[in-house]
């Protein structure tokens, strides 16, 4: 028998073993006839097993009510009928279930109505009509108790579907139950209280059945579908054997009847469990994708990451407010001009939610657009102001910061500032001094003409711009709101240090470890210009055209190093520049239009060139050519005269060598 086969008979032997031991536990309670049970858990048993592993498992059910029916002492062809009405309840309970959609972990309302409708209701009702009538046939129960016994038997079968089939099921699917807020300590104090309690009721005369419901329920709402499943089985367990012995609220009546309440009782409680816990499950669903929908929609508001821009650091820190899934009013951007200089933005929206969102969106976008054609950041605003007048309502507005930014090689840069009723930028200066930049304009979307400017200032390395919104200031409003000079304050302890740690500065000492959540949303960018490589004495960035006049511009760059090379050495490195400059305009396929980058650095011991362009590249060689040609010099040269050389292919190819001042 192959490995599948094998498996197969190993689970239909399993679920005979299993619904023959929970069929002879129940026959034990049997009082009306020798094969009727107000109690039978193998119908919950047979249920689970087809609705968890498939039809193919009926053999396991019949046969396992066979062997329990087979020696009840009723004539053979009556346990044939019984087998065949256990069965086919099983069959017909599992394809009603299937057909509505059912899903095993009960984690929805609809779950569990469909499982005590059309299991536990309809499809017992074809295992007690046929099981009934096996037994008058066969002369076990006489016409005129078909009645009463066919009630018992429907009911001691629908008790199976409500208290062990959602028992089994939950503890298949739930596994390994770690997704419920409650714990394994918690876990068990409520097993000791529910059984503590059902063993008080389930004693005693008067009606203290209500007792049970808060344990249940405080069960349901720490352990969800477990806790249920578990807290009813456990109740189950105590008050059946109890109530079968005359005892609890429940004494007095026939031995079916007293039977017939305890696990009517049980099983209500179970319903009610399992309807609490689906209602939680469905709010943590409909919890969970609001707030994956609040992130989604946050983060496509929001740059995925801050682009890299050689010479500059950059951080950001954003920090929502305590609300949940709720979208924030406050944004921020950091993008390259097609010329080139980069616009850096930080804005704030009036509002929150949905309508914020769409501002947002809305001013994120139009900022870009507008950056296009228009280099002033007082411009951009404008019309950025006249779309938010065009497409907004009466009450949506935002203030933003927006700053142009032109780099000036690795040493300066030059920034415009332009704010819209913002909180005006700051500078904190490497030598340790804050100045405010801008004015503060007129907010957007309230007037057709705001009052907007521009101001330059410039930036030396390892000066710092920081751009923030209001909810920096009035993170615990109106308790403490931090005035100008505390920022200047917070900021000066930071001079020197990198755009992350400063951002981690200032949201640290604002924040100050403060367990409540800020009052608004907090949006602050640093931007720093990065400090000089240590030892750099002088450089220089050009862009050169791919044509032949690019040698001559080259040279003439270099030759703007020789007050701190001096003649000799700037003579060889505008030899070397020169070679490989021809080799990007004569053999790397530069595009015509296109630019070739030269980048030269001069450090106290070394001098290292890069030569960059967008070509199609071609393969160094450095063997000595033939003497009597007039190309394939150039690398040649280079190899000879350079201490160090190579090529760096990447999104551009770069050829860089480095010369050893001290050997000049």
């Amino acid at each position: 028998m192959d490995r599948p086969r094998k498996l197969y008979a190993v689970k239909v032997a399993g679920v005979a073993a299993v619904y023959y031991g929970a069929a002879k536990l129940g026959l034990n309670l049997a009082f009306t006839a020798k094969s009727v049970t107000a109690v039978w858990p193998p119908t919950g048993i047979a249920l689970a097993a087809l609705v968890l592993w498939g039809y193919r498992l009926w053999p396991g059910v019949a046969l396992g009510a066979l062997l329990a029916n087979a020696w009840t002492g009723v004539p053979f062809y009556t346990v044939l009928g019984i087998t065949a009405g256990n069965t086919l309840e099983a069959l017909l309970g599992t394809f009603l279930l299937r057909r509505a959609g059912f899903r095993p972990s009960l984690e929805r309302v609809r779950d569990v109505i469909a499982l005590v409708v059309l299991a536990a209701v309809v499809s017992t009702t074809v295992s007690a009509t046929i099981g009934v009538a096996s037994l008058l046939a066969g002369g076990e129960i006489v016409a005129d108790s078909f009645g009463s016994v066919w009630r018992t038997w429907w009911l001691g079968d629908m008790g199976g579907d409500l208290l062990v089939a959602p028992a089994i099921l939950i503890a298949v699917t739930h596994w390994p139950y770690k997704r419920a807020p409650g714990g394994p300590v918690e876990a068990a104090g409520l097993a000791l209280l529910i059984g503590g309690l059902s063993a008080l009721v389930f004693t005693q005369d008067v009606g203290l059945t209500y007792l049970l419901y808060p344990p249940l329920i405080f069960a349901t709402l720490r352990f969800w579908q477990p806790g249920a499943a578990a807290a009813s089985l456990l109740m189950a367990c105590i008050a059946i054997p109890l109530t079968e012995n005359d005892m609890g609220p429940f004494a007095g009546h026939s031995p079916d009847e007293r039977l017939l309440l305890a696990q009517t009782f049980v099983g209500v409680a179970c319903l009610t469990g399992l309807v609490l816990a689906a209602v939680i499950s469905e709010r943590q669903r409909a919890e969970d994708a609001v707030e994956y929908i609040a992130d989604t929609l946050q983060e496509s508001l929001l740059p995925a990451r801050l682009p890299e821009i050689p010479g500059l650091e950059t951080a950001v820190e954003f920090r929502p407010a305590g609300e949940r899934h709720r979208v924030g009013g406050d944004f921020y951007d950091l993008f390259q001009r097609d010329d080139g200089s980069w616009a850096i933005v930080v804005g704030d929206v009036c509002g929150k939610g949905p309508a914020a969102a769409a501002v947002t969106g809305l001013a994120r976008y139009t900022l870009r657009a507008a950056a296009i054609g228009e280099a002033r950041p007082s411009r951009v605003l404008g019309l950025l102001n006249d779309a938010m007048l065009r497409q907004r309502s009466s009450d949506e507005f935002c203030t933003v910061a927006y700053v142009g930014l032109e780099l000036n090689g690795e040493k300066s840069a030059r920034v415009t500032v332009s704010c819209a009723g913002h909180p005006r930028p700051l500078v904190l200066r490497a030598a340790g001094a804050v100045e405010p930049l801008g004015r503060h304009g007129t907010l957007l979307g309230f007037d057709r003409n705001p009052q907007l400017s521009d101001e330059s200032a410039e930036l030396a390395a390892g000066d710092a711009l920081v751009l923030y919104t209001d909810g920096l200031t009035d993170a615990y409003a109106p308790a403490r709101v931090l005035t100008s000079g505390d920022l200047v304050s917070i900021l000066l302890p930071c001079a020197g240090r990198s755009a992350p740690e400063i951002a981690r500065g200032i949201t640290d000492a604002v924040l100050n470890g403060a367990a409540a959540q800020p009052r608004d949303d907090i949006a602050l960018l640093v931007v720093r210009l990065a400090d000089l490589p240590p030892g750099l004495e002088a450089e220089i960035a050009r862009m050169l055209p791919s044509e032949a006049r690019a040698i001559a511009l080259a040279r003439h760059a270099i030759g703007e190093l020789e007050p701190v090379l001096g003649p000799g050495l700037c003579a060889t490195v505008g030899l070397l520049v020169s070679e490989v400059v021809t080799n990007s305009i004569r053999h790397a396929g530069v595009a015509a239009g296109d630019t070739i980058e030269l980048r030269a650095a001069v450090f106290t011991d070394r001098v290292r060139v890069e030569v960059s362009d967008h070509g199609a590249g071609f393969r160094p060689r450095t063997r000595a050519p033939d003497r009597a040609s007039v190309s394939g010099w150039g690398l040649y040269i280079v190899d000879q005269l350079a201490d160090s050389w190579g090529v760096l292919r990447g999104r551009a190819t770069r050829v860089w060598f480095e010369i050893e001042r001290s050997q000049t």
